[in-house]
């Protein structure tokens, strides 16, 4: 999570509080179309060309690998976003007079991405990928039951909202790192390819999350994350590995 993200989560909550939740997405258009118009420039003068010697290899089709990595990254993803996207309904109160629960706990998650990120990285280069998925995606799973259950508990709300931050991130680092080993020269379409699952998993979690609100209210969507997450950690048990060597893919 990028420190924009970090700025943006509760000033767009806030935003929706005190004017309406229109002017918040008014807010995002904005900040999009500026972000456009300094990245047009930029995205210009990259050559749009393939060289020669690359050519070759984009007729070849990838490994049923590189796809089963890509499911593990929608399930992931899913399971997040079936509770992400409806945080509001049960996070509720005030944490200290005059200052919202659901503001405060939107921000300890962005600052924990941050940190999350950080040592992401640090992990993965000591314990492999494979294991950093593993531990990273049971414990979101596990967070995210946890923030439904206690959604009102103040301190104990945003304690659990930091946490969530620090694992949210994690599965992009070893997810990235497997999908680089088994790219070859099509690194930035694997990448490519990995970000639109992320944008599908985030749509599909927010279209599953409002459908079970509607039917069961907010209780239900810890048991779709749970499963969705458990789908998840089966596939990354299973893909992650890197086979051809007989040992966990670690990072170099």
């Amino acid at each position: 999570m990028t420190v924009s993200q970090v700025a943006g989560v509760p000033a767009t909550s806030w935003i929706a509080d005190v004017f309406g939740w229109r002017y918040s997405f008014g807010f995002v258009v904005l900040t999009g179309l500026l972000a456009l118009a300094i990245l047009t420039p930029m995205l210009s003068r990259i050559p749009a060309r393939t060289p020669a010697s690359v050519e070759g290899e984009t007729d070849r089709p990838f490994s049923l690998v590189v796809y089963g990595v890509l499911c593990v990254t929608f399930l992931v993803v899913v399971s997040e976003f079936i509770v992400y996207s409806y945080v509001s309904l049960f996070i509720s109160g005030t944490i200290l007079p005059g200052v919202p629960l659901l503001s405060t706990a939107l921000f300890a998650y962005g600052a924990g991405a941050v940190t999350g990120n950080l040592a992401c990285g640090i992990l993965t280069d000591k314990m492999g990928p494979y294991r950093v998925l593993l531990a990273s995606v049971t414990a979101q799973v596990a967070l995210l039951v946890a923030l439904i259950a206690f959604g009102q508990h103040g301190l104990l709300t945003v304690v659990i909202a930091f946490l969530w931050g620090n694992v949210s991130y994690m599965y992009l680092v070893p997810i990235q790192h497997r999908l680089l080993g088994l790219a070859g020269y099509r690194t930035k379409l694997v990448l490519a390819m990995n970000s639109s699952t992320i944008y599908a998993g985030i749509g599909t979690g927010a279209s599953i999350g409002g459908w079970l609100v509607e039917g069961n209210g907010a209780k239900g969507l810890a048991l779709a994350s749970i499963i969705i997450g458990a789908a998840g950690i089966a596939l990354a048990l299973y893909f992650m590995r890197d086979r051809t060597s007989g040992q966990l893919t670690e990072a170099t």
